[in-house]
């Protein structure tokens, strides 16, 4: 069967906010100047929203300068942030701390990332941008210049040999002047697109934190429609940094989630068993008593700030977002500044073509609108989230001291220079102890349900381990069987060569194992489109 090649004036792969509020925005500004651009937005979830994970606490920023009559045009339930409070855990006990306005909640709401997501896709097809949904980007295709002309979509219907099977639908080739890569945290498109062109020369490794997030159905009378908490402290320590959040985001329904920094040191953490205990806290546990969960997924979110920033142009397209990392690591939110990113590159290619200089000097353009609307905030940032690696309390104080006192304005930059692959440190003693028990706590086979996770069946694997085991193996501790929050890893030891059996199938695409794994050797590739989780409101 021939491969299909379809041209567009604009590829977009992704349809998060940020690449969405390009496709938005770069519509209307083409038809503003007389010539509708064909636009093609490609994403390997289902439908829209199924891949998307957030808190989510929205600053409405980056909607209202893309859709200044946002919420009547997209008709989303949001709660205003009414009230916030951070506090301090150990064991049993809670303590309130003064947060002094860092995380800039003030003027937020409270949403579904993924239902804003669906919404803002009814938009864009209405302005005649052609969505494209359950198709996976595998391959970027390049020029004889070297430069990126398109990308190739993967095959459906193969058996797990690779054999195409009787449904055997070959993947497309789509190619365009300009691409803009908008696959979220650690894509990978982007990914590849980084080493080819070198665009994190010079700069610090990215770094990553796993986010493990649930929502519940509560009694109503236990409901404060836009109270929001933050937490420190338990579970977390022993070299294992993050927090979590309790979000009321309507009547009758909680967010909540934890989020474990993967620059953690022990091999046996694992950041999926600590959300399960950290649930079971006095301080919130009565919330869940008599609920019931009704989502639940993961996701890795970027957290290297502007010193790990990539340049976000290169030959043939831009990367946006969190694809490139610009989540703001002081407020701990990302959200707009993928909207104003997408904003940043749909101006930039209207004025590329508008001047008539066609897209070479588009990055040019794209960064100086970035510098305009997103960079100034992650150079404010810059310096908390690598300070937080020397303690909490020395973080917070320093953040305090950096933010309030130095308005982020210090004259030194901390770095760290380290890859989160790289802190494991080899301790076989295991820190888990007993694991927590009760009503609220979850295992992971009730948590894949909660996903929606679904693959064809004897679809090939998109996970690939490429080590070779030995006896020498036997007594290493296989991180992969902790970080994975889906038990995608299992290690089987009782022959004389231990050997890691890989569950593709439970797979959520949080992107860990490709993070976290220390030797380099597991490899992640997107499985046919429209397989993994399918999340509804998350």
């Amino acid at each position: 069967m021939a491969t299909e090649e379809l041209s567009f004036d604009v590829i977009i792969v992704g349809a998060g906010p940020a690449g969405l509020a390009a496709a938005i925005h770069l519509a209307k500004r083409s038809r503003e100047q007389g010539y509708p651009l064909s636009i093609c937005l490609l994403d390997k979830g289902e439908y829209p929203g199924a891949h998307i994970l957030s808190g989510a606490i929205l600053d409405p920023a980056g909607l209202d300068g893309l859709l200044p009559h946002w919420s009547e045009l997209l008709a989303l339930v949001v709660t205003d942030v009414v009230r916030e409070e951070l506090v301090y855990l150990t064991r049993s006990a809670s303590h309130r701390l003064p947060h002094f306005d860092i995380f800039g909640n003030e003027g937020c709401v409270l949403l579904s990332l993924g239902q804003l997501c669906k919404g803002l896709c009814r938009h864009a097809e209405s302005l005649g941008v052609q969505p494209f949904f359950g198709f996976s980007v595998v391959e970027p295709i390049f020029s004889p210049d070297g430069g990126l002309l398109g990308v190739v979509t993967g095959d459906v219907g193969r058996d797990v040999q690779g054999r195409p099977q009787r449904q055997f639908q070959p993947g497309v080739r789509l190619l365009a002047p300009v691409t803009l890569v908008a696959e979220g945290a650690r894509g990978h498109l982007s990914s590849r697109l980084i080493r080819r062109f070198h665009l994190d020369r010079g700069k610090t490794p990215q770094h990553y934190a796993l986010g493990v997030k649930e929502v519940w159905e509560i009694d109503p009378a236990r409901s404060q429609p836009g109270a929001i908490a933050h937490t420190v402290g338990w579970p977390l320590g022993d070299g294992c940094q993050g927090g979590g959040f309790v979000y009321h985001s309507r009547t009758g329904r909680l967010d909540l989630g934890l989020v474990v920094d993967l620059a953690y040191t022990h091999p046996q953490t694992d950041p999926f068993a600590l959300m399960q205990c950290w649930k079971t806290h006095p301080w919130f546990r009565n919330l869940l008593q008599g609920g019931k969960p009704l989502e639940a997924g993961a996701r890795v979110l970027v957290k290297g700030g502007i010193q790990s920033l990539p340049y976000p142009g290169f030959p043939g397209g831009l990367l946006l977002g969190d694809a490139a990392g610009m989540l703001d690591g002081v407020r701990m939110k990302g959200v707009h500044h993928a909207l104003l990113s997408g904003i940043a590159a749909a101006e930039a290619i209207a004025k590329s073509w508008s001047s008539k200089v066609g897209v070479s000097q588009l990055d040019r353009f794209y960064w100086q609108y970035l510098g305009q609307r997103v960079l100034p905030a992650l150079h404010r940032a810059r310096n908390v989230q690598p300070m937080m690696t020397a303690g909490f309390w020395p973080g917070m104080l320093h953040g305090w001291i950096d933010q309030k006192w130095l308005g982020g304005r210090a004259p030194w930059t901390w770095k760290r220079d380290r890859e989160d692959r790289s802190t494991l440190k080899d301790v076989r003693h295991s820190v888990s102890g007993r694991p927590c028990r009760g009503g609220m706590v979850l295992d992971r086979d009730r948590t894949l349900f909660l996903a929606g996770v679904k693959y064809r069946e004897n679809q090939p694997s998109h996970i690939r381990d490429g080590r070779q085991l030995g006896p020498q193996d036997r007594s290493r501790s296989f991180p992969e069987k902790y970080y994975c929050p889906a038990g995608v890893f299992s290690v089987v030891t009782s022959g004389t060569n231990p050997e890691v059996h890989l569950r593709p199938h439970r797979c959520l695409h949080c992107q860990t194992c490709a993070i976290k794994d220390p030797d380099l050797a597991i490899l992640w590739t997107p499985p046919e489109g429209g397989s993994g989780p399918h999340y509804l409101s998350l």
